[in-house]
């Protein structure tokens, strides 16, 4: 899931249509911050708005995230680049 510039790898096991719903609501109701947890159990909290863009996709999780990507280890959040 990609939300702005900020790319979070989900947990596996994550609610994705629960999470859209979330999404979509904190935004049709002005904002508001959403929980979700990626890959390690962290929880994120991030404050989505009518201003905020946000990119869902599903693919296979691995642990091999390839050699472009690399963990920000304090927040879970994955940098492709």
């Amino acid at each position: 899931m990609a939300v702005d510039d900020a790319t979070f790898a989900l947990a596996p096991g994550q609610d994705v249509a629960d999470l859209e719903r979330r999404i979509e609501t904190a935004v049709h109701d002005g904002g508001r911050f959403e929980r979700f947890t990626v890959t390690g159990g962290r929880e994120v909290r991030v404050l989505f708005s009518a201003h905020t863009r946000v990119v869902l996709w599903g693919e296979d999780a691995t642990t091999d995230q390839g050699p472009d990507v690399e963990p920000d280890s304090a927040a879970g959040v994955w940098y492709d680049g």
